[in-house]
């Protein structure tokens, strides 16, 4: 290689180096997808309070009703095919999650009750769901709709947004975030 390439493959390799494996400030949770961590609890939004009817019951939730519990709140609708892929997972959370404080609750959004409600019984999915049709509620989480579905957030014990999984998950990523959460490490 000539001399005069030298300067520019020093450049292109403090380049990418820099890009691709320097220190930031988050800590990477085992489990847990790059780029994904627990937000600090002093600027944690609050998460919306709104009340929103339960899907297939008479009856309406608040995640202000959840408050002293972390909540694993998954985004889904019958017609997407990564919810439908993420759904045993979220079971599967559901149940290593149970004895901690964690609830989970889902939210059914841009979809009709009883193609939501055939959705619930296919999977055998064990918690409630919200049901907003119109994706009002959804919307209040900002950046939460139905071209961004599947979504998680986990709302801690303070009913603080406290991490966002946009895309599928997994029951590795959802349990490592919720347990840290629920041990109030975080």
């Amino acid at each position: 290689m000539p001399r005069r390439w030298l300067p520019l493959l020093c450049l292109a390799v403090l380049t990418v180096a820099g890009c691709s494996g320097g220190a930031d400030d988050t800590e990477r949770i085992p489990g847990v997808r790059p780029g994904v961590s627990l937000e600090d609890p002093d600027s944690r939004p609050a998460a919306p309070d709104d009340v929103v009817p339960v899907l297939g019951e008479d009856r309406e939730l608040s995640l202000a009703d959840l408050r002293g519990q972390v909540v694993v709140l998954n985004f889904w609708a019958s017609w997407c095919g990564p919810c439908r892929a993420e759904q045993p997972d979220l079971n599967e959370a559901h149940a290593q999650l149970a004895p901690r404080n964690v609830v989970f609750l889902g939210v059914n959004i841009d979809d009709t009750e009883p193609n939501a409600l055939a959705h619930v019984r296919e999977f055998a999915i064990p918690y409630p769901s919200l049901f907003d049709p119109s994706s009002r509620y959804a919307g209040a989480f900002g950046g939460v709709g139905p071209r961004s579905i599947p979504s998680t957030i986990l709302i801690d014990e303070q009913g603080r947004v406290a991490a966002r999984l946009f895309g599928t998950t997994t029951t590795e990523e959802v349990v490592a975030l919720a347990e840290r959460l629920a041990a109030g490490s975080a």
